[in-house]
């Protein structure tokens, strides 16, 4: 897959939700990176999720399964849940 072109399948403004959506098109078996339109850092800027040209499909099924629920975007962003561990322990 290594030459394989690389095709953009959304854009969002915020690098948090892309990186939201790339964890999980790749939970899901598609790889997935992150193009920015800027260098500069921060959570502020339009960032395009590419997927190879091959993948595409299943990328589109992917996104339009269904929305991220507010708890698989926390996990997703920080690793963190909302759920209180068993010993009622953060």
């Amino acid at each position: 897959m290594s030459d394989e072109s690389w095709k953009r399948l959304t854009a969002v403004l915020d690098e948090l939700s892309a990186r939201a959506l790339v964890e999980r098109l790749q939970m899901e078996g598609v790889p997935a990176r992150i193009d920015a339109d800027t260098p500069l850092l921060g959570a502020a800027r339009r960032c395009h999720i590419m997927v190879p040209a091959g993948r595409m499909h299943r990328a589109r099924e992917i996104l339009a399964s269904g929305r991220f629920s507010d708890e698989e975007l926390t996990f997703l962003a920080t690793g963190e849940t909302d759920e209180e561990p068993p010993d009622g322990r953060r």
